[in-house]
Formats: C-alpha cells, structure tokens, sequence
C-alpha cells in the first residue's frame, strides 16, 4: 500500500479512530457549554392581568421554578429587560400587544425575543408544549439551560439541541466535501477535513444533553466514559463510512456524506437522550427507527445540489441505500462491539 494510503487507513480503522476521538475530547472545551447550562433562565411573562401571567409561566417552566419567572401585566412598566432570556406575551384579544411589547423594549444588542403565548393561557397543555418548542428551537445555546432547569422543557430542549447540531454537521459535511473535486489529492483532504469539526460537534451534543438530564457538568470525562458505550460504537462506524463517501466523486459523494453526518448525528443525540431517561441502551430496533426517521429528514434539507430533478431523483435513492447500509452496518457493530472496546 502507498505510504499516503497506509496513514489514511490507518487514521480511520478502529484504532485510529479511537485514538482521534480521544484527542478530540482533550481538545474540546466543555466550559462554555457548561456555564451556560448552568445559568439559569429567566423569563418575563405578560397578560393581561398579573395573575394571569403568573398561572401562565408556572404552566409553563412548573410551578416549584416560580423564582425563574417574573409576571406583570401588559400595561406594567418593563424594568432591566435585558435580565431576561425571553419575553412571553399572552394577548387573548389578539390587540397587537406582542408587537407594542417589541416597541418597549429597545436595548442596546437587541432586545430579549417576544413570544407569543398560548390563546387557552394556562389550561392549554397541547400549545405550551408548541411554545416550549419555540423558545428552544430559537434560542438554541441556552436551551440546555432550559431543559437543566424546568423540567417540562426537557422534552423541547433535547429535540432543538440535536436539531441545530444534525443541520450543522449536515452543512458541514456538505461544505466539507467540496476540495473531492480535486483528483486524489482532494479526495484525501476531504476525508480528514470534517471528522474532527463533526466528531467534536457530536462530542458537545453528547455534554449537553448530560446537562439537559441533570448530570454533573464538572465531569466531563465521566459523562463520556457513561455515554460512549452506548454511541460509541455506531459513532466509530459512521467515521469510517464518511470517510469512505469522501473517495465517491462530488455530487455522488456528498449525498450520501451530509445523510450520514445528519443521521449519524441524530442517532447519537437519541441515544443518549434514550439512555438517561431509561438508563438503558435503545433497542436494535429503535436505533433502525432513529436512522430511517433521520434520513428521511435529511431529503428535506436545502443541499442545493446541481442537476435539477435529475440531482433530486438520485439524491432520493442514494439516500434510500444509504439508509439500509447506515442500519444494517450500525447495527451489526452494536452486535459485535460490546463496552469494554469503547470504554475511554
């Protein structure tokens, strides 16, 4: 083998791979992630009346985090909003008052986020878990801090923290793979130019749902050695095939190379969320349904390929193979990779 194929195999086997992803977890800076998910949410919520706004945001974090919430009717003074993370506005009438609230509240750097809360008010359980979503998915860095500290926001804070982490690696595997134009040379340069940004990408994703779960954020190195056996293996798999996707030509490459990165990544998240709700490994079966249920998301993402419907027809059935490579390649490295290979 030549001496430039003979240090990318060995870079991306199994040693190889352990040996990377431990230099990416002494790389990776857990501090900011960790002092954010630390710092508790505060939220501002208006109505029409005081009372109202209080039942509101009690519904809305539970009512033992009250401290976290400040109620005021609408047509209270707003003091020190930029103490809030959010501002929820409950307008029955539908007067315009979210808008007269965004009006109020210029601050320098922009005021905190208006929302818009639920016509039911506090009884509308189906719409607080929408809004609880909402307040998640747009401010993605603090939602660990959400989930950490409200119990009721657990559920949303996990869905936008893999969310906003599978479109990331998505974009980037996409980006990434761009220098495969380039003959030979390129396609070397792509293997190795996502894994670290993707790997300590799914590392973060893997800290902040330890913090959304309540785990003590001060060991870091313990939330991984916990969490590695139960997505480790898949992890280490995935590292290979992305690589792999890196040596097919541009556009037949970067298909199947954003669908593993999203998918990878989504199965990642899932299956440590899946393990500190249950403090169980997920099943064969439900990590086949975390890949298909993510490939089938990552059609629907912009990627902007060339080619027209012609691009779209092959993306589909390439993402379709990928899926059945991605589960059954997946599921046969749980089979045969036990803990002790992953152990950190």
């Amino acid at each position: 083998m030549p001496r430039g194929g003979r240090a990318i195999a060995q870079r991306v086997g199994p040693v190889g791979t352990m040996r990377t992803f431990l230099s990416v977890l002494r790389e990776v800076s857990f501090d900011d992630v960790r002092d954010e998910a630390e710092l508790e949410p505060r939220l501002l919520v208006l109505a029409p009346d005081e009372e109202t706004a209080r039942l509101i945001g009690a519904a809305l974090v539970g009512a033992e985090n009250g401290r976290a919430v400040t109620a005021r009717a609408l047509d209270a003074r707003l003091d020190a909003p930029e103490r809030f993370d959010a501002v929820v506005v409950h307008d029955p009438e539908r007067t315009g008052a979210a808008a007269r609230v965004r009006e109020r509240l210029p601050m320098e750097g922009g005021p905190p986020p208006v929302f818009a809360a639920p016509g039911g008010g506090a009884d509308d359980d189906a719409a607080l878990e929408s809004l609880r979503r909402t307040i998640t998915s747009r401010l993605p860095d603090r939602a660990p801090a959400f989930g950490r500290a409200f119990g009721p926001f657990r559920e949303a804070a996990t869905r936008a923290v893999i969310d906003e982490t599978a479109k990331a690696n998505a974009q980037f595997a996409l980006i990434s793979n761009i220098p495969a134009v380039v003959p030979i040379v390129g396609s070397f340069a792509a293997a190795g130019a996502d894994f670290l940004v993707l790997t300590k990408n799914q590392v973060l994703l893997m800290f902040k749902i330890a913090a959304i779960h309540g785990r003590d954020l001060h060991d870091q190195w313990g939330i991984m050695r916990e969490l590695t056996p139960v997505v480790g293996a898949g992890l280490f798999w995935r590292t290979v095939a992305r690589e792999a996707a890196s040596f097919i030509p541009l556009a037949a490459g970067t298909i199947p190379k954003v669908a593993i990165a999203y998918a990878g990544t989504v199965s990642v998240g899932r299956g440590a969320d899946f393990y500190y709700r249950t403090s169980s490994k997920p099943s064969r079966d439900q990590v086949q349904g975390y890949y298909r249920q993510a490939v089938e998301a990552v059609k629907k993402l912009p990627l902007g390929l060339p080619g027209g419907d012609d691009a779209s027809g092959d993306a589909d059935r390439a993402l379709q193979a990928g899926a059945d490579t991605i589960v059954s390649e997946t599921t046969s490295e749980r089979d045969s990779t036990g803990p002790e290979s992953t152990r950190l």
